[in-house]
């Protein structure tokens, strides 16, 4: 790869252009998430109101219905939809454009950087590729038929980086992840429950730093990557961060095998790699084959190496690989800076970490037997 600063060079045109519609973009975009975060904010707290102050609820009800008051309340939401709309409708012309560019950066770094790979635009990982790595859980069993199953996943992110390193083919999209299979599932039935998941995805932005405004909606967002793996296995192996138990130490275990999303809890003997993940399989022995000490030891550096939560699973002859990216894979920070700030060097190392995969996992050395 060439000298970081001499690309910098050479893409601050680019940048340049791109952090004019960067500001104009942004501005908008946070103001239309905010209206969006106003409404949920009164379909969330209103039937909590109506169910704990029936009584306040129809006096307010009954004022409401007097003409005045029903003036009052139609002037407001008129004054409410009409910037809305105005700024839903700038957000996503400007984004577009800002978009343009953002692929024009990405393409000339893409191709000063990684010479030997095909990027498409307009190619994504798709649901059935999503759905068979067995790494986004499903809630529900959809209906089909034998000649058509629907998908309970879709990617809204396109972009699809594609090549070979040595012998191990990989390609590697940017995604984001609808899980509609949640939504249908008995879950909804739960008193509040859907108010709930309403606003852990639609209002974490404003309440967390770890979000970004490009995550909402979504239950996963950031690369998605597919590898070969140079062994063929009966079973499915799946790696997880294991946020729950650096939280709760070891009552974590207890709550893991309790998940009846997940296949038969996998128990390993390397104290570093289960302080970061949690492994379940539908074969203990074969979790174990593939799991060596090396490559846990590999799969622990790459974690710490990438400094963000990613998730693996091993499926007949394929790795997947999820890693978390708050503001997507193939996309720059857009609350930063272009042309001052480390955007362009984060989604520089951003681009390399993904390159040096299979290096870091060995995946080129045939250490299995067939």
């Amino acid at each position: 790869m060439m000298d970081f600063t001499t690309l910098k060079k050479e893409l601050l045109p680019l940048l340049t252009k791109a952090e004019k519609l960067r500001k104009r973009y942004r501005f908008f975009k946070v103001g239309n998430a905010f209206f969006i975060a106003i409404i949920l904010v009164g379909f969330t707290s209103l039937p909590i109101f109506m169910y704990t102050s029936s009584a306040s609820y129809l006096k307010w009800m009954s004022q409401l219905s007097q003409a005045h008051s029903w003036f009052s309340f139609q002037t407001i939401m008129v004054l409410y939809w009409i910037p809305f709309f105005v700024f839903l409708t700038a957000s996503q012309n400007l984004k577009n454009k800002y978009k343009g560019a953002e692929r024009e950066i990405l393409k000339t770094l893409l191709k000063k950087t990684a010479p030997e790979f095909a990027f498409n635009e307009n190619l994504q990982i798709t649901s059935k590729e999503i759905e068979a790595s067995k790494l986004i859980p499903s809630y529900l069993q959809v209906n089909s038929s034998k000649h058509h199953t629907r998908p309970k996943v879709h990617n809204l992110n396109f972009g699809l980086l594609s090549g070979k390193i040595r012998e191990t083919s990989i390609k590697m999209g940017d995604v984001k992840i609808l899980n509609q299979s949640l939504y249908g599932s008995y879950l909804m039935y739960i008193p509040f429950f859907t108010h709930f998941m309403l606003f852990s995805t639609y209002l974490r932005p404003w309440l967390s730093k770890k979000h970004s405004f490009e995550q909402t909606g979504s239950s996963f967002l950031g690369m998605f990557a597919i590898m070969d793996f140079n062994k063929k296995f009966n079973g499915t192996t799946i790696i997880l961060p294991d946020q729950l138990e650096k939280k709760v130490g070891y009552l974590a275990k207890t709550i893991q095998q309790l998940n009846l999303n997940r296949d038969p809890l996998v128990n390993l003997e390397n104290p570093e790699f289960e302080k970061e993940f949690v492994v379940y399989s539908t074969d203990q022995v074969e979790a174990r084959y593939i799991l060596t000490p090396s490559l846990m030891e590999r799969i622990t550096n790459l974690k710490r190496k990438v400094n963000k939560p990613i998730m693996l699973s091993f499926k007949e002859n394929k790795l997947y690989m999820g890693v978390h990216h708050p503001y997507g894979f193939f996309s720059l920070n857009d609350s930063k800076n272009l042309t001052t700030s480390n955007a362009i060097e984060l989604f520089y190392e951003d681009i390399s970490a993904a390159m040096g995969i299979v290096e870091d996992l060995n995946l080129n050395t045939k250490i299995w037997k067939q």
